[in-house]
């Protein structure tokens, strides 16, 4: 098999874990935190990028490159094929005594290549309707893939899942995302706050900074983006020095990227508004942009499946000790609340524009919530308390198992 889209992050140990990741691991983390979790068993993980493995496997990748012409529903469903047809060949080769997914798709293919295998789903987000229901499809792969474990990084997906499918699943966990503190601090604390304000020649404005991907769901955003823009059009308004940074949200030349440029244009925020691309998570120019920030922002778009996800850049902010203003979500409300970030309960500019003032205007108060959301990060969201449950859930299943025994 091509070794491409493989990385094993250990020394070759008895027992084998794979774990299939739809996104790199330098941006999405949550395979390393797995890795470390198996590290603590004695058991070998072996993490692949599924996409890397379509593109190097020929049927996988002619049938994701011929999705392309199709219409919907049959692209994505063909695309999901290809996933599935690259999973299965990975765990063919790689013959692991344990399978983990992250999210649905790539589920089954693993499943029928290692159909008498402990299989773990590490479950981000799905797709929920507005009626708050699975799509019957993704109800079909969960059924199709008989999970043993499903581990969910939100408690309000958890708990939606069980009440409305409280036979679907077999056995669930709820383990955030939180941080790996001890890497984000060795990067962090020696940022200079200087370097970002001079790269964009912004000495002396106050920062509204939001980091991560925008995406564009049918007619919809699922982060927020608009919300964000017409609340920070109403924060300039009142704070003329005011100026909003977006990174990393769309890469230069992409549809998002021409969707948010056309919005900035529509709102007049042209010169209030600095768009910068994606960077690596620990590059010390996105370090000093955190550290520099006056306020970070997280807003919601209208995408259920984000909505109920805490996301990983809320841990993020909360480790950078930086005033958080945010519109509630119940995921977000499960990990902190107004003792540490300013909080807009109406998913509308207005009240999200009143927290950001809020946290731009209060002083010694708005330092203060930072304060108790890095403690928070410290006691309870920090890797080296959440490693030990993932490990402890999966030496539970291996337990409870005739396959496999904790070494």
């Amino acid at each position: 098999m091509s070794t491409s889209g493989l990385s094993e992050t250990s020394p070759r140990k008895k027992i084998r874990a794979l774990y299939v990741t739809s996104f790199p691991t330098k941006s999405y983390r949550r395979p390393i935190m797995a890795a470390r979790a198996l590290n603590l068993l004695g058991i070998r993980p072996i993490i692949v990028e599924g996409w890397r493995v379509v593109e190097a496997f020929k049927p996988a990748r002619l049938i994701a490159s011929i999705s392309r012409s199709f219409p919907s529903p049959l692209n994505w469903i063909s695309r999901d094929i290809a996933y599935e047809l690259g999973t299965f060949k990975t765990t063919s080769s790689v013959s692991p005594s344990l399978c983990f997914n992250l999210n649905v798709v790539g589920a089954v293919g693993m499943r029928m290549a290692a159909r008498d295998k402990p299989l773990v789903l590490d479950l981000q987000d799905f797709t929920i309707q507005d009626d708050h229901t699975i799509p019957f499809y993704d109800e079909q792969m969960f059924k199709a893939s008989t999970p043993d474990l499903v581990i969910f990084t939100s408690e309000s997906i958890r708990k939606l899942v069980e009440s409305r499918y409280p036979k679907l699943l077999k056995r669930t966990a709820y383990i955030p995302f939180g941080i790996d503190l001890a890497t984000f601090d060795r990067h962090y604390i020696p940022a200079d706050p200087k370097l970002f304000r001079s790269h964009i020649s912004a000495t002396d404005k106050l920062l509204m900074v939001y980091t991560g991907a925008a995406y564009l769901w049918k007619n919809r955003e699922g982060q927020g983006i608009e919300l964000l823009l017409r609340s920070a059009k109403l924060v300039v308004n009142e704070i003329p020095n005011a100026l909003l940074v977006v990174q990393g949200a769309a890469k230069p030349g992409s549809r998002i990227y021409a969707w948010i440029k056309a919005w900035i244009r529509r709102l007049g925020m042209e010169g209030h508004v600095v768009l910068l691309p994606p960077m690596e998570p620990y590059a010390p120019l996105r370090m000093s942009m955190l550290k520099t920030a006056d306020v970070l922002l997280l807003p919601i778009g209208d995408v259920l499946g984000t909505y109920y996800s805490p996301q990983q850049k809320l841990f993020e902010y909360m480790a950078a000790s930086r005033p958080l203003a945010m519109v509630a979500t119940p995921a977000r409300l499960s990990v902190i609340d107004e003792k540490g970030a300013y909080i807009a309960w109406k998913r509308e500019p207005s009240d999200f524009a009143a927290a950001i003032v809020e946290a731009l205007t209060d002083g010694d108060e708005a330092s203060a919530r930072a304060a108790y959301a890095r403690r928070l990060v410290e006691l309870k969201y920090d890797w080296q308390w959440l490693v030990p449950q993932y490990a402890d859930q999966i030496k539970q299943l291996m337990k409870s198992g005739d396959s496999l025994l904790v070494q």
